[in-house]
Order: structure tokens, then sequence, then C-alpha cells
């Protein structure tokens, strides 16, 4: 079985159990939040790095462009003006810091070249193959290796042929290589770490790369553990760098670890509110579990004593509540059992139990019932002699002791003593809850009452006591039982003809010298058990009919039933 206190604590517990649950569910919805707006960055910067090179190629070829429609400058490539060249090249150098400005002449010869910050191999048929496109009079745009002998770097190449009078004399390009500072500058703009790589080659990364070696196979955010940092990272192929025969990859990624940190600080902190809150509640629970199991354990053993027939009061309790009121009720019951206990044993000793359970169970007011009884009268032959040798307090013990022989004798035999009368015993068999056995009953107990008497008459002998002599008259037939007397002073009592019988029967045992005498309405109803023998019927004052008198002999045989 289960205790309250163990029930109890469960019950604290497992009502902090959906608010963990839902602290986790929601830490985890944040995170997530998180993550995936730091994924939605990640994902547009792809989008970003070719919005910013289409913008950078419209720029470069407007200023190129410019430059080519500019006629002294043309004719200055054409003739080979070096100065001339050179201080138009500075022109546009000045507006396009950040990258190399070259003009050629139509064997790609260079004239003049402006910042030169890249150190990268000039254009020439060697260098590039975009060369060839150019000296056919194309322009070209995109990304192209610079190769110088064994070494390759990779530039964005924005050109254009150089016209006058008709035919192509050189060529003006702007130069950005593609490397670390180039990248560096992109990721300051994109707000991401980038690894960018043609042909599976790393060609630059940001400083400080956290993992450049870490790639996406498709073109979707993923989220990678890198040690005890978590990086969100995509791989785009930018569009505008994937002419002339590249593959060009663009790989931004960026460390989303103190976002998840944030995340699970926010947990972690609910979790301390919660765990702290649930030791307060647990140790509430404790403290007053432990009182309501004292509590309730203090009831259930009182209980078990109260079944046992023993009167124990439950254990106080300071719960202030519900349980302390039940403590509090349920001693004040037991108190009131007790008390009624006490009333009803008390009570039982002037009236008999069986009256006394009536009369508790029933409204207490005058009047009664017909039921059918069989009365009992005994009586002590010369008892007025025996009071005259006697002083009053032994005369009173003396009775008392010859009193308790009989009242077993009847208590034994499911009889009720109605009332002491001086010497005499009044009992009724069947009242108030009359059975069929109880005329036998009542026969059977004045044959005990005979044996019993000669038991403490016997004991009276060694004591020197007087001997005791009774008669015992029975009668069966209806009376009146019920409440008689005063509605503020009332008594249970049988009253009728049958008594009245009862008690002349008992009368006339002096007259024919025995102890016990039965009419004949009674003698029918246990003749099969009872031996007795007819004297005759005589006239009972206050009669009319005539009453058989039989004396009784004793039982017929062992076997009848007691």
């Amino acid at each position: 079985m289960v205790s309250v206190r163990t029930k109890l604590i469960g019950l604290v517990l497992g009502s902090f159990v959906p608010a963990v649950v839902g602290a986790v569910v929601t830490e985890r919805a944040s995170e997530r939040e998180l993550l995936d707006e730091a994924g939605s960055h990640i994902k547009s910067v792809g989008r970003h790095f070719d919005d910013m090179l289409e913008e950078y190629e419209r720029h470069a070829l407007l200023a190129v462009a410019f430059a080519t429609h500019d006629a002294s400058f043309d004719q200055a490539v054409a003739e080979g003006d070096v100065g001339e060249v050179e201080a138009f090249v500075e022109q546009i150098a000045g507006a396009y810091p950040h990258h190399e400005i070259i003009a050629t002449d139509a064997e790609g010869n260079a004239i003049a070249i402006g910042n030169e910050v890249y150190g990268v191999p000039t254009l020439s048929p060697e260098s590039s193959p975009a060369f060839a496109a150019l000296l056919g009079g194309e322009r070209v745009s995109g990304l192209f290796d610079l190769r110088a002998g064994d070494t390759v770097r990779y530039a964005l190449v924005d050109a254009v042929p150089v016209m006058f009078d008709g035919a192509q004399v050189g060529v003006l390009g702007l130069i950005t290589c593609v490397d670390e500072a180039y990248v560096e500058l992109l990721s300051e703009q994109l707000d991401a770490e980038l690894v960018l790589s043609v042909d599976g080659d790393v060609v630059a990364t940001t400083e400080g790369h956290p993992a450049p070696e870490l790639r996406t196979s498709r073109e979707e955010v993923s989220f990678e553990e890198q040690g005890d940092r978590l990086l969100a990272l995509e791989t785009f192929h930018p569009r505008k760098l994937q002419a002339h025969g590249h593959e060009v990859r663009l790989t931004a990624t960026r460390d989303v670890t103190e976002l998840r940190a944030m995340a699970r600080a926010d947990l972690y902190q609910q979790l301390g509110i919660l765990g702290v809150a649930a030791l307060l509640a647990l140790g509430f629970a404790l403290r007053y579990a432990s009182r309501l199991a004292s509590g309730l354990e203090g009831i259930a053993h009182a209980a078990r004593a109260l079944k046992d027939g023993r009167y124990e009061r439950a254990p106080e309790v300071n719960t202030h509540d519900e349980v302390e009121l039940l403590v509090d009720n349920y001693n004040e019951m037991v108190v009131g059992l007790e008390e009624r206990d006490r009333i009803r044993e008390t009570f039982g000793r002037y009236v008999t139990r069986q009256v006394a359970d009536h009369l508790m169970a029933s409204d207490q007011v005058l009047g009664g019932e017909l039921v059918p009884v069989t009365v009992l009268f005994s009586d002590i032959r010369s008892f007025t002699t025996i009071s005259e040798s006697m002083p009053p307090r032994e005369l009173l013990d003396f009775l008392n002791e010859y009193f308790t022989g009989m009242v077993e004798s009847i208590l034994d035999h499911h009889g009720v003593v109605d009332k002491f009368i001086g010497d005499a015993i009044m009992a009724v068999f069947g009242a108030p809850s009359p059975e069929e056995e109880d005329p036998l009953q009542a026969v059977l107990c004045a044959l005990e009452m005979r044996e019993k008497l000669k038991s403490i008459n016997e004991d009276f002998a060694k004591r020197g006591l007087p001997e005791i002599r009774t008669g015992v008259g029975l009668h069966y037939g209806q009376v009146v039982a019920g409440n008689m007397g005063h509605s503020e002073r009332m008594e249970y009592t049988v009253i009728g003809d049958t008594v009245n019988v009862a008690s002349r029967l008992e009368g006339l045992t002096k007259e024919y010298g025995a102890d016990i005498l039965i009419s004949g309405q009674l003698h029918e109803l246990v003749a099969e058990a009872i031996e007795a023998e007819l004297i005759e019927h005589v006239q009972v004052k206050g009669r009319e009919e005539s009453v058989a008198v039989y004396r009784v002999i004793g039982r017929r045989n062992a076997q009848a039933t007691a």
C-alpha cells in the first residue's frame, strides 16, 4: 500500500514535470528561432554577394567605358603616348583605389598601370585567356586566372577594347584580385566568415576562420559542431563567378555558439528557478505530509483500537486545516462513544443490557406494545426471619451474593431482570425482543437457579450463614411491554394478566411444597423437553378462568436444547 506521504510528495514533484517539460520545449523553440534567424542571414549571403558583384560590374564597366569613349585617351593609346595614358589611368585609379587599372597596346604590352596594390600578372596572351577575347574586340567580365610562370592568381576582370579610327589599338581593364583582403572586405559587408574556393581549391578565407575546411554539398543551411562551437554554414555558387570554365564556391559561416548558449542559459535559469521552487514546495510537502500522515495514522490506529472495543484517542496535530478538524472530530466521536457505552453499561446494571440497548435505540416516550413473554417470579422463603438475624450491611451483602448467582442464570438464558422487589426477582423472557425458544429458556433458567442455589447454600453453610429456600413461578402469555410512569421519570417494564398469574404461582409454591411451578399454557410449550406433573387446576385470585398448575421435576433428557 502506497502511503499518503509518498503520494503527496509524488503529486508535488509530478506537478513540476509539466513546468520542466514546458521550459525545455520553450528553450528548444527559442534556440531553434535564434538558429533559424542566423540561418536566414547565412542564406541571404549568396544573394547579397551576387548583388554586390553585379553592382561592381556595372560601376567597373561604366568606368572603362567612360575612358574608352574619350578620343584623347584613344589617340594616346594608339600613338603610345605613355605620359598621356598614365595620366588618364591615374584619374581612374583615384576613383577606384582598391582596383588595379591597366592599359595595353594592341599586342598586350602594358602602357600604364594604376594602383599596383595586388601585384597580379598583367593582362597578356600568356597571362589570361581573356586577352584573346579582348584582342577580338569583345568586352569581358568575370573571374579569370592570371598566370605568371607557375604563379596563378584569380581576379575579377572587367575590360573593354580601345578603338581608334575603327581599329583596336589596345585594352583598358579593371582588375580586382580575389585574395584574403578582398574576402575580408566582403566579410565585413556580408557579416559572415567566408571561404572562397575555385575548382575545389581554397583561394581565400577570412582571417581566423574557425573551420575553413567545412563545406555543404547543397545550397541550404546546415549546423555543424566544431569542438565546443556550433557553426551555421551554407555553400553558394555565385552566378557572376561561374564563367570561363571555373567552378567557384563561396562558403559563408557564422558562429552561433553564443546564440545557443544564450537560449540554454535561459533554460538553466528557468530550471534553476523551478528547482528552487520544487525544493521549497518539497520541503513544505514533506513537512505537511509528515503531519498529515501522522494524523491519519493516528486515526487509523485509534480506529483499529475502537474496532477491538478500546477507546483510544488519535494524537493531536497542528495543521490548522481539515486534517486537524478531522482528528478533533474523531476524538470527540470517541469521547461520545465512550460516554455512550459508559452510560449503557451503567444503565445496564439497573435494567439489564438488552433493555438498555432497546431504550437507547428507540424514542423514549410513554406507552408500550403487546408481546408474548414468559414471566418468572422468584422469592426467598422466610426472609423476614433471616433479615431479623443479620445486621443491615451483612444482610445486603448476603442478598447480593444470592442475587448474583440467580441473575447470572437469568442472563445466561437470555432473560431480562425486570426488577428486584425486596428479596424477590421478576424476570421476563421475550421482551423487548421475543424469540421462539423463550418459554423453554425460562424453565431451563429456573432449573439452573435450583442447582445454583444448592451450591450457594453449601458455601453459606461453610461460613455459618442461613440456608436459603426459594419458590419460583412461571407463566406464558401476552403482556404490554414499554415505558411506564412519567415523561420525566419512566421505567421499562411489562404489565398484564400474565404477570399476575406468574406472581400467584410463585405464591402457591408455599402451599404445594414445591420450589418451581409453571402454568398449563407454559407446560404445553415445553412438555417435550421438561418433565412436570399436574397438581391441580386452581382458581387464581382476580382471574375467572382456572389455571392448571404443574410442578417441575427436571429435564426429560440430556439432548434437550438449551
